[in-house]
């Protein structure tokens, strides 16, 4: 069965490296426009990348847990860093 799931994954991993390919483009071009790359899409961007690592540890036979949708989404390091800086402005 895990044949199986190794096969799905590695049609996800394909969809999502072009995904995470467009985004990088976007980025690029919002960086010329505004000055600065969009936060929201450098938070998925991380997502995203933390989610591909996930797959490859799992189609490589180095994890044994299913990525999403079979476990939950992963959080990207930025969300915490900025959780961090809110508590350190308040306080």
């Amino acid at each position: 069965m895990r044949i199986a799931y190794v096969v799905l994954f590695c049609i996800i991993f394909s969809f999502m490296d072009i995904l995470l390919a467009l985004i990088a483009l976007v980025q690029c071009v919002l960086s010329l426009l505004s000055g600065e790359p969009n936060d929201s899409l450098k938070d998925f961007g991380s997502r995203l990348g933390i989610y591909l690592k996930q797959i490859s540890d799992f189609v490589s036979f180095n994890s044994e847990e299913k990525p999403y949708p079979f476990s939950d989404w992963p959080e990207s390091d930025l969300a915490e860093d900025v959780t961090k800086d809110i508590a350190n402005a308040d306080g």
